[in-house]
């Protein structure tokens, strides 16, 4: 029987265990908490599936109809990208269904099949015992309907009756489980994740921590600065010679299709390396030599972006009531937040360096792990998640969650806000 949180409980003599998971719009992290059969011990882990903390997000549909997630799906769509989906965290949001080499396929079970294999692995790591509790994290941004899409994909993945947490929230609890906040101060997130962009303030109580506001962007991301990256390179073979670069983007074939999704992984890996290095040679199809791009150069064609993530970061502090000077901290989650330019440009407009958590990929989910709410029996199947329903759906008092303990209420403005209360 389901214990109302969508798991069985526990057999006499067994662990009770926790699951988080990130449904990320290029990348899934989840997270586990209690008796760990895998690796031994009890507590916070993150989950390791194909040797990686990180789980692509793309689906590819092979010719059973089946689909395929992981290095199989990324093995297949390099020939067939056609029957991929790429972003099936974003589809979810925008849409009912995609063509996948002709076929419609629901967008909720694009998002079921990465969810279903996070979801095998982490039983599997505990000898096929379901979780006690889950939790789902999502974009700040996204509302009921979009809640309940992700619950639907849920429930085909066979999770029942998960709780729900905006992504920047949950980052900050992480924050706060990790360093001292003094009572009053106000944390600020600075989300910058593959697909979206995510900002909150959280204000630290004598109860926890209180969410004051959320904010952002669901359509701002670091695929974003891979299109700045594009657009850089884009001039370049224009420079040198125009006609490959046009046939690249003009050939609908599939092998200029492949080309073109490789070639798109070859700018993520660029941009990332250019967190750390000051060039990069990036080879392009057509071309017998590498293009060579500098720091500086790509850095100024992504300025105009970043300055419009700081500015909704400082509109979501301006919702809370705060000038810049008041927040304590200033905090960076999510993989796109490695680029040196977003630290750089928040010192110079708030003269504080904001702090980047050292696995920004890996925060939002772990810090989900200290907040499991519960949801309404049927949730699995699409119904609203609980703190959309009001405070009669709340539970009145908290639970207890890794490092401490943890109570929900809604605010005046009718938002979901959540006080953690760590250990003593």
């Amino acid at each position: 029987m389901a214990n109302g949180r969508g798991t069985a409980r526990a057999g006499r003599g067994e662990r009770e265990w926790s699951l988080a998971v990130d449904f990320g719009t290029c990348f899934t992290t989840a997270a586990t908490f209690g008796d760990e059969a895998a690796g031994g011990g009890v507590g916070p882990r993150s989950l390791e599936i194909e040797n990686s903390r990180c789980l692509p997000a793309l689906v590819c549909l092979d010719d059973s109809g089946t689909l395929l997630t992981g290095r199989a799906a990324q093995q297949r769509a390099a020939h067939h990208p056609d029957q991929a989906e790429r972003a099936p965290k974003r589809a979810l949001a925008r849409q009912s269904a995609v063509l996948l080499g002709g076929r419609s396929v629901p967008a909720a079970e694009l998002a079921a099949a990465v969810l279903r294999r996070v979801y095998a692995e982490a039983r599997a790591a505990h000898g096929g015992r379901p979780p006690t509790r889950t939790v789902l994290t999502h974009p700040a941004r996204w509302g009921t309907a979009e809640r309940g899409r992700l619950a639907d994909a849920a429930g085909r993945a066979g999770i029942t009756d998960p709780g729900f947490l905006p992504e920047p929230v949950a980052a900050a609890l992480h924050h706060g489980r990790v360093h001292a906040v003094p009572e009053g101060g106000a944390v600020a997130v600075y989300d910058l994740g593959g697909g979206t962009f995510d900002t909150a303030v959280l204000r630290r109580t004598a109860d926890g921590f209180d969410t004051v506001a959320v904010g952002g962007d669901p359509y701002l991301g670091g695929e974003d600065l891979d299109e700045c990256l594009r657009d850089l390179l884009g001039e370049r073979a224009a420079d040198r010679d125009p006609d490959p670069w046009y046939a690249l983007w003009e050939d609908p074939g599939p092998p200029a299709a492949a080309q073109r999704a490789a070639l798109g992984r070859e700018l993520t890996a660029a941009r990332e390396a250019l967190s750390q290095t000051g060039s990069v040679d990036i080879a392009v199809p057509g071309y017998p030599q590498p293009f060579l791009i500098r720091a500086h150069e790509y850095h100024a064609a992504a300025e105009p972006l970043l300055s419009r993530s700081y500015e909704l970061l400082a509109a979501t502090v301006a919702d809370a009531g705060l000038a810049a000077a008041d927040v304590h901290e200033i905090v960076l989650a999510g993989g796109a937040s490695r680029t040196p330019r977003v630290s750089d440009l928040i010192a110079e407009r708030t003269g504080r360096l904001p702090l980047l958590t050292a696995d920004p990929k890996s925060a939002v989910v772990l810090g989900a792990l200290a907040v499991l709410p519960p949801t309404p029996s049927g949730a699995g199947q699409g119904a609203r998640p609980a703190y959309a329903d009001g405070a009669a759906a709340l539970s009145a008092g908290g639970e207890a969650a890794p490092g401490g303990h943890v109570r929900r209420y809604l605010n005046p403005d009718g938002d979901l806000g959540f006080r953690f209360t760590p250990q003593a």
